[in-house]
């Protein structure tokens, strides 16, 4: 097994408890575009023949970016599914208090990105969540807090991102709150490491935001994962490729379990990938969906013809 880490720092799409889109995976692209002869070489003779440099800034953005989405404009919808926990540090005498699952959710992003003159890369997304029963899976619009037992309203989430323009040096966000992140002023900090004819590759930020509900800063730390076939980093002409996506967060109370003061903190967890059909999507979630956000899936991404959003 071989690491190859760069010298840079944090993340591209924010991913916020608050604005969990994302999650953001990958499978199945139609690319035409072949591979052969790498899996009878040595795993250094196939490092030296990448098309990428995996410690050059622009590189880590084209890989990453790649991942998220399709870069010749194609709309693709990055689905994943999610469970939560709470963490009482202080009850760690009652294993049944120190820990609940507190729910699950489903989430997806749908996007279109272009590669600019510049290099950067632009993308334009709207992404939302819906949660659900942790036992039977439903969609829910109220929920008992099990550390409360108190029921509280969980009404379907519109991420706060719409857009932005990422760049070698971090990204440059279009949202509807504020924030701080480790993501910004500083390119990507990704860490690669080989595995046989897979590439696994992870990253990290820490990241506030001030909710304008709660009127209070909340804060997150993130580790996004992504595994993927290497043959994708032999031929700089795809652009997409294909991942199995994981993500873990550590966030303080969500606002609406009412738990202001309470010790603790909400561990986040999702897996997905991204679809290039609406169709990939679960069914069920698609109708709840429509039922809970109908607009969403109304109104496709475009561009505008002056190329702004």
């Amino acid at each position: 097994m071989k690491h190859t880490t760069s010298a840079y720092s944090k993340k591209n799409s924010l991913v916020l408890p608050a604005c969990l889109l994302l999650a953001v995976l990958l499978f199945n692209c139609q690319h035409q575009n072949k591979f052969s002869n790498a899996k009878d070489e040595t795993s250094d003779d196939i490092s030296q023949q990448l098309a990428y440099d995996l410690t050059n800034p622009h590189d880590q953005l084209l890989i990453f970016e790649k991942i998220q989405g399709d870069l010749s404009g194609k709309t693709t919808y990055s689905y994943s599914e999610g469970r939560v926990f709470g963490i009482r540090p202080d009850k760690s005498d009652s294993l049944n208090v120190y820990g609940k699952e507190v729910f699950r959710y489903s989430g997806c992003s749908i996007k279109i990105m272009r590669l600019l003159d510049n290099g950067n890369v632009e993308t334009k997304s709207k992404g939302w969540l819906l949660y659900q029963d942790p036992k039977t899976g439903a969609f829910l619009s109220n929920m008992v807090n099990p550390y409360t037992n108190e029921e509280v309203e969980v009404p379907a989430f519109r991420a706060g991102i719409s857009g932005e323009v990422m760049t070698p040096n971090g990204p440059n966000v279009e949202a509807n709150f504020n924030m701080e992140s480790t993501a910004f002023n500083a390119p990507l900090n990704l860490v690669f490491t080989e595995m046989g004819d897979k590439m696994h590759v992870t990253r990290h930020a820490f990241t506030k935001w001030f909710e304008k509900k709660s009127q209070t800063w909340r804060t997150e730390m993130t580790l996004h994962t992504y595994d993927f076939d290497k043959k994708y980093l032999y031929d700089r002409s795809y652009t997409h490729i294909p991942a199995v996506f994981h993500w873990t967060g550590e966030t303080s109370w969500l606002s609406l379990l009412k738990m202001s003061g309470t010790p603790g903190h909400m561990i986040w967890t999702s897996s997905g990938a991204t679809f290039l059909n609406k169709q990939d999507i679960p069914m069920d979630f698609i109708k709840a969906t429509e039922i809970k956000q109908p607009e969403i899936f109304a109104k496709p991404l475009k561009w505008e013809e002056n190329g702004k959003k």
